[in-house]
């Protein structure tokens, strides 16, 4: 049965967001009312914060943020004045009686100041976004002192109104990588979530699940034109560090075995003195990505093309490290997931930079043998494979936003559609939504290996354990952690058959002088193919 719910907006105008955010709950939901506030007024204090007005102006007005006319929802509008106290603003009693009468359930806010919820209007919900963590960050503007602060992370939450600041129930909660060198691309990760966070709210309100999220931090307004310039002055600096590390700086990638010691409820860190490195070919800049073969007697593995500057699959015999043989090229390869299907091994490697996803025969890989059905036209990140009950669950980020954002499809076989999970996404946080390999199961639990993404790229694996999964729900809670001495990352691991041995990957970062002409001709090279 859909939810009754009423919309409230300001002067019939909704940004792109909003519209992606109702667009993802139509299913769930019965728009009975617009309520169009005429009569809001945003106060400025043009002189105080100037700096920050020519700055919001560049960058959280941005293409999420772009004002459009309300659809024709082919309902009534219902258009007030609503009265001020302060900056508090109060809905008309007629009003309120108005959606009580047509039973109103929900209202979500995307209009209006800070509302006052009097005693007429607590009996109806109203959800309302927060562009910000409050356990943390309270108040505005939306990302803006998190960068200042140096912060990996930026959260967003769908809360239930009370009349006090961003200190209500929480109802969905995630977060996005701050892009340090840039607050129009943070801004635009966080407004890119809101569609998923409002569906999980309307799920979760419905269930009568809110979530533990604490509402202590800092109330923040508006900054002062001098912190403004510092702010400018911070992003500058590292928008320079960026481009000077893109020129002329590599992450070195190194693939090694190890025994396997790791606790998988535990914070792991291990001694580079455990590790056998794989040796590289000169060819190559480096390797990563590794993944034991079903029958543990091979590694294959992404090796980055000193030329081409593309990643081609190797497979390494265990046995004899120097035996190396290149398995796919040509065009951009990485992470070889494979695994036994009718007797055959598949491998499913990561293509996004030119294909959507498909499965390869091992027996004759430079042919594909299928396209993976329900991803016509789309491009998948770290595509991860897990069978239960007769299920198929595929694990993987879309490729425009893999680093904050974690799908579940589900099919009941592998040559059928596939499906989103009801409960997808699982995961919306940059320090577990890429995977870091395959799905293990032991001692009767199930674990999944999420990349740590939040600052720069696989920084290390946070560890989830899956507590159910089915056709119907999914649910998982954070156990572990693994880093490793001396070194980035890692950020692919993967057990052997017998799960007595480790194989995982690392960097550190390298100079070079031709950084910049390999990442120029990788990208020509992708382009063209």
């Amino acid at each position: 049965m859909k939810l009754k719910v009423a919309i409230i907006v300001d002067k019939l105008k909704i940004k792109k967001w909003q519209l992606d955010s109702l667009d993802a709950i139509k299913d769930e939901i019965e728009i009975k009312s617009i309520l169009n506030c005429t009569n809001t007024i945003h106060k400025k204090k043009f002189f105080q914060n100037f700096l920050y007005y020519i700055l919001n102006f560049f960058n959280l007005r941005n293409y999420m943020t772009r004002n459009y006319p309300v659809p024709n929802y082919g309902i009534n509008i219902v258009n007030f004045k609503s009265s001020y106290s302060k900056n508090w603003q109060t809905i008309p009693t007629d009003v309120i009686k108005d959606l009580k009468k047509q039973k109103i359930k929900l209202i979500i806010k995307f209009g209006m100041n800070l509302l006052n919820i009097d005693d007429e209007l607590d009996k109806i919900d109203i959800f309302s976004f927060h562009h910000g963590d409050p356990s943390q960050y309270k108040g505005r503007p939306a990302g803006f002192y998190e960068i200042f602060h140096d912060k990996k992370k930026t959260g967003v939450i769908v809360q239930k109104l009370s009349n006090r600041l961003d200190s209500g129930d929480i109802y969905a909660f995630g977060e996005v990588r701050n892009i340090n060198y840039s607050y129009r691309k943070t801004a635009i990760n966080f407004y890119s979530l809101s569609p998923f966070l409002l569906l999980k709210s309307i799920n979760n309100l419905k269930n009568g699940i809110k979530l533990n999220i604490g509402n202590s931090g800092k109330t923040f307004s508006l900054p002062s034109n001098y912190i403004v310039i510092l702010f400018v002055k911070k992003i500058i600096l590292n928008l320079v560090k960026k481009i000077f590390y893109g020129l002329f700086y590599e992450k070195k990638w190194k693939v090694a075995f190890m025994n396997n010691n790791i606790l998988l409820e535990e914070e792991n860190l291990i001694l580079k003195s455990s590790i056998q490195e794989i040796p590289i070919k000169k060819k190559y800049n480096f390797y990563a990505d590794p993944f034991f073969s079903t029958d543990g007697k091979k590694v294959r593995l992404e090796a980055l093309n000193y030329k081409t500057g593309l990643g081609e699959i190797l497979e390494v015999d265990v046995s004899n490290l120097k035996e190396q043989k290149v398995i796919l090229s040509g065009k951009h390869y990485s992470y070889p997931y494979s695994f036994n299907y009718n007797d055959k091994e598949l491998l499913l490697p990561e293509v996004a930079s030119h294909s959507e996803p498909f499965l390869l025969s091992l027996k004759n890989p430079k042919n594909f043998t299928t396209y993976i059905k329900g991803f016509q036209n789309s491009k998948i990140v770290d595509a991860t494979l897990f069978k239960k009950d007769d299920y198929w669950y595929l694990f993987f980020g879309f490729s425009n936003n893999s680093e904050n954002l974690l799908n579940l499809y589900i099919s009941k076989n592998l040559d059928e559609t596939f499906n989103p999970h009801p409960n997808s996404p699982i995961c919306l946080s940059p320090t577990m939504s890429r995977m870091a390999g395959k799905i293990i199961n032991i001692n009767s639990s199930i674990y999944r290996f999420g990349q740590n993404n939040e600052g720069e790229y696989g920084r290390g694996i946070f560890i989830q354990k899956i507590k159910e999964i089915s056709p119907l729900s999914y649910s998982e809670i954070s156990c572990g952690s693994i880093f490793i001495e001396q070194y980035q990352g890692p950020h692919c691991l993967n057990f052997s058959p017998d799960k007595s041995r480790i194989i995982l990957d690392y960097y550190e970062d390298g100079f070079s002088l031709l950084a910049g002409y390999r990442r120029i001709i990788a990208k020509i090279r992708n382009k063209m193919k």
